[in-house]
């Protein structure tokens, strides 16, 4: 009696359990399998580079000028099933042919003068990305962004990688530096598609792939002549109370360079009082009335005048070196036989003008 009853529990607990598998099934509830990423294979791409411009480098160019932002695109296909996957770039920069340290420089193409740079990257118009922060490209692989591509069909599908090459020129503060063309070229340059989100199995990119002239990035910059003076001692005849004639004032006006240069002159205007009436002298100082005039030269370092309509110093046009602080001296001189004018505070006003 009581092994049947035993047997009888066994046969209605499989009968309920088929009875509950039974009604989930027509309940609808089923258990989800794992989640499966869609495989993206046979990458091909082709990069388009933005033209290179010369980034142009003087004294005081503030950092938003000194920062070139150069766009950088694969135009993409592959092979994908339908559903999701990630990709992630990666780009790796060697540090030149000018290595200062583990600073890269600009070399002047005229000269052996250098320039330091940074280089870094930014995404560029790519939708939906996992944007990984780049403080400097190094020789190394770093990802610049994740980005899940979304399949619905099976087949060659496309896609638009893009970013933006950043180099940054560093203020210009010494001086000595050749004027003109600027560059350094990046012989080896890596940029690379991976799987998954992070620099890992290579999807197209060295060694199977060549990125064409990306591999040989160039980087360049412009540096313009720059020299600047400024009148350090002004012409100053003083006070005269007896005569003016044969009166001699001493200036100084100091360059300053931020590039050498073969070939600076220095020129003088003719005042603001330029005489009408025929004789030696065209430069005039004049009373603060107008009523009165005096006439003087000015005088280069050798000596002899500055003539009005503008002259080299002595010899030949100087030769400057990137320096600060170089000094030209000139002279002033009231002509003999020059009256003694009225009273009164006399002045003129000459524009010297640079050449280079």
């Amino acid at each position: 009696m009581s092994v049947g009853t035993t047997r009888r529990h066994h046969a209605l607990r499989f009968i309920v359990s088929v009875l509950v598998a039974s009604t989930l099934l027509l309940a609808g509830l089923t258990i989800p399998g794992p989640a499966r990423a869609a495989p993206t294979d046979n990458w091909k791409c082709m990069p388009e580079l933005e033209p290179l411009l010369p980034v142009p480098l003087s004294a005081g160019t503030p950092p938003g000028q000194r920062t070139d932002r150069r766009t950088i695109s694969l135009n993409c296909t592959f092979t994908a099933r339908p559903g999701n996957a990630v990709v992630t770039l990666c780009l790796s920069a060697p540090l030149g042919a000018n290595p200062d340290g583990i600073v890269r420089q600009v070399r002047s193409t005229t000269g052996n003068t250098l320039v330091h740079y940074a280089l870094t990257a930014e995404p560029g118009n790519v939708p939906n990305i996992q944007f990984r922060p780049l403080d400097a490209l190094t020789p190394s692989l770093k990802p610049l962004y994740s980005v899940m591509i979304q399949t619905s069909a099976q087949g060659t599908q496309a896609f638009r990688h893009q970013f933006k090459l950043v180099t940054i020129f560093e203020p210009l503060m010494r001086r000595g530096l050749d004027p003109g063309d600027y560059a350094d070229l990046l012989s080896g340059f890596v940029v690379s598609i991976h799987q998954g989100g992070n620099c890992g199995m290579v999807l197209w990119g060295p060694p199977n792939d060549s990125p064409g002239e990306l591999a040989n990035l160039p980087i360049t910059a412009n540096l313009t002549p720059q020299c600047d003076f400024v009148i350090s001692r002004m012409l100053d005849f003083g006070t005269a109370s007896t005569s003016v004639g044969g009166r001699k004032a001493d200036g100084l006006i100091t360059l300053a360079c931020l590039t050498n240069l073969p070939n600076v002159t220095i020129s003088m205007g003719t005042g603001n009082n330029l005489a009408t009436s025929p004789g030696p002298t065209t430069r005039q100082m004049s009373r603060s009335d107008g009523k009165a005039m005096v006439p003087y030269l000015i005088l280069k370092p050798d000596g002899t005048e500055w003539s009005q309509a503008g002259s080299l110093i002595p010899g030949a046009p100087l030769d400057v070196p990137g320096i600060e602080g170089m000094t030209v001296p000139i002279a002033g001189l009231i002509p003999e036989g020059t009256p003694l004018p009225p009273t009164g505070s006399y002045s003129d006003a000459v524009v010297i003008t640079l050449g280079f």
